[in-house]
């Protein structure tokens, strides 16, 4: 089986990823992952749209493909992510349970290659209504998914694509609002980048 465990650090994300990339290396080789990390933009649109068009070319080559963000730590034992998997689903992520209801979240997701995907991946990126959205992609992901902003994130409307997403434990995505007792990835979402550093540099300690 082809597997790859890929991330993007351009810009001030280089050093964010100075000190998650030497873990996201040895989780690479411990589990047999080929690493893909770029440091290059892909896209014309904010930096965080990279994301799809990296994971749609890996996706069309690869059995299996992994993204971690790169302000995301992951811990040195840190199991193999497949072993989470549900056999019937093709996308996995982790959906937090936060203060405005639920939100998947893309920080960490594990995708299996083929068709699906690809179809998946082409209909986030024409959401183009979150080309500048605050949370772009992710916002993408999440209206697919069939969530709506009312009130709280709540899933409020059918959505075929649902039926073959699976969620992963929140130990996956460990962030602030949602944290676990013992995280597999540590992830600082939305912080601003100097404090994103801070926290990454505490947690390198613990992993």
């Amino acid at each position: 089986m082809s597997r790859v465990l890929c991330t993007i650090a351009h810009g001030p994300h280089r050093a964010l990823h100075a000190l998650t990339g030497p873990a996201l290396e040895r989780y690479a080789r411990r589990h047999g992952y080929e690493l893909v990390v770029v440091h290059e933009r892909l896209t014309g649109r904010p930096a965080a749209w990279d994301k799809v068009v990296l994971l749609h070319s890996l996706v069309a080559r690869h059995d299996f493909v992994v993204w971690i963000d790169a302000d995301a730590l992951v811990s040195g034992d840190a199991p193999d992510i497949a072993h989470s998997l549900r056999a019937d689903r093709e996308l996995h992520l982790v959906e937090h349970r936060t203060a405005r209801g639920r939100v998947p979240n893309t920080g960490v997701l594990a995708v299996r290659g083929g068709a699906w995907s690809s179809r998946f991946l082409e209909h986030v990126w024409s959401q183009r209504q979150f080309v500048d959205d605050r949370w772009w992609e992710n916002a993408a992901v999440n209206h697919l998914l069939g969530y709506r902003h009312v009130g709280s994130t709540r899933r409020l409307v059918p959505s075929s694509w649902r039926r073959r997403v699976g969620q992963l434990h929140h130990a996956w995505n460990s962030i602030p609002e949602d944290s676990a007792a013992r995280p597999h990835v540590w992830h600082f979402p939305g912080l601003p980048l100097p404090v994103r550093e801070q926290e990454l540099q505490r947690v390198a300690a613990l992993a």
